[in-house]
């Protein structure tokens, strides 16, 4: 007796019962890049308000002096770069033994935290048009399977459904693969700011005052 026609039959019922939460991922997906859109062309609008002549770089010795952002420097700065400035005043207020490991984990945790939304992101680029891909192919099967039979109206409706969830999987690729690059060059952009702050709201006077010295 021969397993082929056994495992053929497993095969065709689990690619088939994969359908819908196939076609549910995509739907659920889609509703979820329509949101974040709404969310990232809010972002995009207040940076572009952002865009000044003031440049951190400039007005590091302002931000050492006063061991805060300044208030030209943070009207021009996303919201959760301030906050995290206020996270590192406190950091190095405390002064203890261990000031300068709190401030790498604290920076560290903030790369972290910036690049964990990148990844959402980045796995719908690759998970949208594996989703479209694997809900073109399954339908197909069973539209074929329909066409043996002479059932053309199981084969349209299996066509409709590959051809959707094809062109909804791209879709999320394409939208989700721009966002990405987008999100990408701003999160590189606020570690840089990030380090600049960081590096002069922890550069103490005692530095200052021995690399004169030196000179």
């Amino acid at each position: 007796m021969s397993l082929f026609p056994l495992f053929q039959t497993i095969l065709y019922t689990v690619s088939t019962a994969l359908l819908y939460p196939v076609v549910i991922l995509l739907i659920i997906l889609s509703v979820w890049l329509a949101l974040y859109s709404g969310g990232f062309i809010s972002e995009w609008i207040k940076r572009r308000q952002f865009k000044s002549n003031v440049l951190i770089a400039d007005h590091l010795s302002d931000i050492q002096k006063e061991g805060r952002l300044t208030p030209d420097i943070a009207s021009v700065i996303p919201l959760h770069i301030q906050d995290y400035a206020k996270e590192l005043k406190k950091v190095i207020d405390n002064n203890d033994l261990f000031t300068e490991e709190r401030v790498e984990d604290l920076n560290q945790r903030k790369e972290h935290t910036l690049f964990r939304e990148l990844n959402k992101i980045q796995w719908i680029v690759r998970g949208g048009p594996s989703l479209g891909l694997m809900g073109t192919l399954i339908p197909m099967g069973t539209g074929l399977a329909g066409l043996t039979q002479g059932n053309m109206a199981q084969l349209s409706s299996s066509l409709i459904i590959a051809f959707s969830t094809t062109v909804v999987g791209l879709a999320l690729g394409i939208a989700a693969y721009f966002f990405a690059i987008v999100k990408e060059r701003w999160i590189i952009d606020d570690m840089r700011k990030i380090q600049l702050i960081t590096e002069a709201m922890t550069k103490s006077e005692k530095q200052l005052n021995l690399k004169i010295e030196d000179t």
